[in-house]
């Protein structure tokens, strides 16, 4: 043994620390009890005793070559262990005797569980666990043990990386671990635990000790002088994780920054003293790169900077889990070694560090992408540019361990050692990252952005080539996953018996079915899949967006929002309530051609979205269906119509699920139109009240004339109501409550069939417009106008075959309460009996064709209103949008409500100043109204009709989201019926 290289046997007499850390570093007199001193017990301090080694003041130890490992390194390791067992040992005999000076920790109990520790062992395991808290909230000592087993199993390198295992247990046992790491610790792992102490309550104890940690990181490292080290840095990177998987993003972000701060402080990014063990030296080397990966992870979002970069980092990459798990030292390279096509590397990375390297790049691309709005002076295929940067980085990646070609099944067969699982694990997750990465640089939108720069110089072929590696990388990315639940190594499930097909859409529903299952486990996965199934469902509006040759249409402001979110990481995994996806500026709903025809409520029977596979035929002019996710903490007491709790998060996203696959477009059709019915039975007597005042004629006509009948004066005895309240209250009286709902069966019989009606023939004039455009080879567009228009062809056509119900119920809704109530069939032939004859059936047909117009001002108004906002800088949140959708719906109705009141008069009983001779036409009765009324009784009703268009807006909104759940509900109720009966039979 040379006796040279051993500090222990330089020559000089050493000392043997008997003071605690914090005594020694503040050079105060330590009283040596144990756990706790007296120093730091009254200054509520961790109080850490280090392993017996030489003091500070110890000349430095002359610098040893790199060797894997030194016998005599290993012969004092062991010496100094035994040493110090028994002095350890010593000193718990010493304070059994001061009651004082025990932790008597306090079991971690949650309601309707406790387990009792007993036995020595269960007493030593928490001897060893010091804090200057007393009431710390730690399970039992078996069940401590059982879920600090479950992190190294589910938790430890993946892909996070802190500790060797080994060295871990032994700081627990001897006292070495601050009371807020082993909690954030157990806060990351008991999602994972089986444990009967925890069954149904993962994320409440989760929440708990992480709460726990949390404030002990404040209390005993951040509010005491000079207490941070490389565990706090540990804690509060778990933390990060804890809470930005929960939905908490900013909290998770905050966390990250403090961790890369303190990291930072401690001089983490370079290189650790030699005087340190190999074990704590990686350690320290892997809290760092953690962080890094953390910080370059949480960072893929707008307005989130990175924190560490790598110009900053001296400090050489992670070695092999090997060589970590046995406590040696080797020699590896930098991040910016690695990084360099000049560097010369003999031996490939190892996982963890490959996954560092490949979340260098990622961070890259998120800064390219968040972080650089300004348009690019080189274009992309320039070989200067970021972008071609950026793809020989993840070239250089490549190559070092095949990432991009070899299956980790291929991985696993031509190893020849064996291969741990957690280092799998990391070649999965940086597969994962490479395709990522090339999604994000292939990125539709994005490249659109890019391109648009340079108009018409930018190359279609350049955008399709994107397009085409964008789409290849996403495919790739469910395979890597499903190719190492095939191999193995990856306990995340996958349906992969079924979904090989290249059909792009199978990729869809089978990422979608993947977050559902994570959902299980993380938060943040559940609101990934809320927020995925909310944009497929209105995805067919950016179809645009996938082709080359559209490169130079403007995208609106409120669709940029959109698109900016999915891909932002942190809007993504935040809270959907909190953060809904729906731009704020978003257009309102507008109304359908059928419902101006019908009468032109304002804001009523709105564009009902009939979602399915193909493309909706009101084109995202309606909300998307939200499902109701309550807090899962401070939840509300009072519960609202469907609203499903926390708890049921499956539910919801099964419901979510089955929104977005191929559903019948009549499911659609009928749930639409039930919440339209419903809407109007409850505000149909201001319905019966708008009619009745909208058909009335004065009492007192000009100069006693009225319309070709000189000398005739209105003698009848009929109601003559001044307002709405009067008609409410006139009504009341004379027909009681029944009186309002007078023809209500004829009015949910035309609502009823005028959406089926207008959905049959907007799909019809739809598939024509897709023949014509196929057989004369021209390009489709996603415009609001062919919308629009397509909508006008469909209204018009179902008003040629619903317009006979709406003269009913007119007829009904008018009828005096002098005459006899009839059926709807009765009505009919008194119609067709008259003047007219059949064609009785069809009056107001012309006004109903104009009338169609009403969405299409209903638009320009709100566009012409949104763009005098936006000039102003102001953002437009949702109640803006509603706002401004009200002012345009109340002016377009303002507007043609001449035209609705001439389509009453026309469509009800002739008013017996004419003699019972119908009006010809809509001019006519126009000019009628003018002449003998004034022109300001075109516009008598509006009020009542203005109110109830609100009321049914709103009634719309609330019901049909409802209906929608009930009636899916409803489906895969008789569908599990069905396959049970099934079943059954074929037993």
């Amino acid at each position: 043994m040379d006796m040279t290289l051993d500090p222990l046997n330089s020559g000089s007499i050493k000392r043997i620390r008997q003071a605690c850390a914090n005594c020694r570093r503040k050079k105060t007199k330590c009283s040596g009890e144990r756990p706790v001193c007296f120093h730091c017990r009254r200054n509520r301090l961790t109080c850490i005793y280090e392993p017996y080694s030489t003091t500070i003041s110890d000349p430095p130890a002359p610098h040893l070559a790199p060797t894997a490992s030194i016998p005599t390194d290993q012969s004092n390791a062991e010496l100094l262990r035994r040493l110090s067992t028994i002095e350890s040992r010593l000193a718990e005999l010493s304070a059994c005797a001061p009651a004082g000076n025990g932790n008597n920790l306090s079991e971690f109990s949650l309601p309707g569980n406790h387990i009792s520790t007993s036995g020595e062992s269960g007493a030593r395991y928490f001897q060893s666990i010091s804090s200057p808290i007393d009431h710390a909230s730690f399970p039992p000592a078996p069940i401590l043990r059982s879920v600090l087993g479950t992190y190294f199993e589910h938790v430890h390198n993946q892909p996070y990386s802190y500790f060797q295992e080994a060295s871990f247990h032994e700081k627990l046992q001897w006292n070495v671990l601050p009371r807020c790491l082993v909690l954030a610790v157990l806060s990351s792992a008991v999602r994972f635990s089986k444990h009967d102490y925890y069954a149904g309550r993962t994320q409440e104890a989760s929440e708990r000790y992480a709460r726990e940690s949390w404030l002990s990181v404040l209390t005993e490292h951040l509010t005491a002088e000079d207490n941070l080290n490389v565990h706090v840095v540990q804690t509060v990177n778990l933390l990060a994780v804890v809470d930005y998987t929960a939905g908490r993003v900013s909290s998770g972000w905050l966390k990250i920054g403090l961790a890369a701060r303190i990291s930072q402080d401690l001089h983490l990014m370079d290189e650790p003293n030699q005087w340190l063990s190999y074990t704590e030296q990686e350690e320290r080397r892997r809290a760092f790169w953690s962080a890094y990966l953390i910080d370059k992870l949480i960072s893929c979002g707008r307005s989130r900077p990175l924190v560490i970069l790598n110009e900053d980092c001296k400090v050489q990459l992670p070695c092999d889990e090997q060589t970590f798990w046995k406590g040696e030292w080797k020699k590896t390279n930098t991040i910016e070694q690695l990084l360099s096509w000049n560097t010369e590397v003999t031996e490939s990375p190892s996982p963890f560090a490959l996954v560092i390297l490949m979340a260098s790049i990622f961070g890259r691309c998120t800064r390219y992408v968040h972080q650089n709005r300004r348009a690019d002076e080189i274009p992309p295929w320039d070989p200067k540019s970021e972008f071609s940067a950026i793809n020989s980085s993840l070239l250089l990646l490549e190559s070092y361990s095949k990432i991009g070609t070899r299956r980790v099944s291929d991985i696993l067969q031509t190893e020849t050692e064996s291969v741990d699982r957690k280092e799998v694990a990391h070649l999965v997750f940086a597969r994962a990252l490479f395709h990522l990465c090339h999604c994000l640089l292939n990125h539709p939108f994005l490249v659109r952005l890019r391109l648009k720069a340079f108009g018409s110089k930018a190359p279609t072929s350049f955008s399709a080539r994107s397009l085409q590696v964008g789409c290849d990388h996403a495919r790739h990315i469910m395979d890597v996953l499903r190719d190492a639940h095939e191999s193995g190594s990856s306990h995340f499930e996958l349906q992969s018996a079924t979904r090989r097909q290249s059909d792009i859409s199978h990729y869809f529903i089978e990422s979608l079915d993947s977050l559902r299952r994570l959902a299980k486990l993380w938060v943040h996965a559940a609101n990934m899949a809320v927020r995925l199934q909310e944009f497929h469902n209105m995805s067919h509006q950016f179809a645009s967006l996938l082709d080359p040759t559209c490169l130079m249409e403007d995208v609106d402001p409120a669709s940029q929002e959109l698109l900016w979110s999915m891909i932002d990481y942190g809007i993504l995994g935040a809270d959907p309530n909190q953060k809904p996806l729906t731009p704020r500026n978003t257009i309102p709903n507008l109304q359908t051609p059928s419902s101006g025809a019908l009468g032109s409520d304002i804001l009523e029977n709105m564009q009902l979205q009939f979602e399915n596979e193909n493309r909706d035929i009101f084109t995202g002019l309606t909300p998307t269906m939200r499902l109701n996710e309550a807090e899962k903490k401070d939840m509300k007491a009072h519960s609202r119509l469907l609203t499903l709790p926390r708890d049921n998060l499956i539910i919801r996203l099964e419901l979510t699920v089955m929104a977005g696959k191929q559903q019948s477009p009549w499911n659609g059709v009928v749930s639409g139109t039930t919440a339209v019915i419903l809407a109007n039975i409850l505000v149909y007597p201001l319905d019966i009240v708008k009619m009745r005042l909208q058909v009335q004629v004065q009492r007192t006509y000009q100069q006693g004339k009225c319309a070709g009948y000189e000398n005739h004066h209105d003698t009848t005895k009929d109601t003559h109501y001044n307002n709405a309240a009067d008609a409410i209250f006139r009504i009341l009286r004379e027909d009681g409550v029944s009186g309002l709902y007078n023809g209500l069966e004829s009015s949910i019989a035309g609502t009823a069939s005028m959406n089926f009606a207008y959905f049959y023939w907007s799909a019809v004039a739809r598939s024509l417009h897709q023949a014509i455009l196929h057989s004369y080879d021209f390009s489709d567009t996603n415009s609001i106008i062919k919308e629009l228009g397509l909508g006008a062809v469909g209204g018009a056509l179902a008003q040629l075959c619903t317009n006979p119900i709406a003269v009913i119920s007119t007829r009904q809704q008018t009828r005096k309460a002098s005459e006899k109530k009839i059926s709807m069939w009765a009505t009919m032939k008194e119609i067709s009996q008259s003047e007219d004859g059949w064609t009785g059936l069809w009056r107001g047909f012309k006004v109903n064709l104009i009338l169609v117009v009403n969405p299409m001002i209903t638009y320009g108004v709100y566009q012409w209103l949104r763009r005098g906002l936006v000039t102003l800088n102001k953002e437009l949140g949702f109640l803006d949008a509603f706002l401004l959708g009200a002012v345009s719906k109340v002016l377009a109705t303002i507007a043609t409500h001449p035209l609705i009141v001439a389509k009453a008069m026309l469509q009800s009983t002739p008013p017996d100043s004419r003699r019972g001779k119908p009006f010809r036409g809509f001019t006519e009765v126009l000019a009628y109204i003018i002449k003998n009324e004034g022109p300001s009784r075109l516009y008598k009703g509006l009020a009542p009709q203005i109110i109830k268009g609100f009321l049914v807006q709103g009634l719309i909104m609330m019901l049909k989201e409802r209906t929608e759940i009930l009636l899916m509900l409803a489906i895969s109720f008789f569908k599990r019926r069905s396959q049970r009966r099934s079943f059954l039979k074929g037993k």
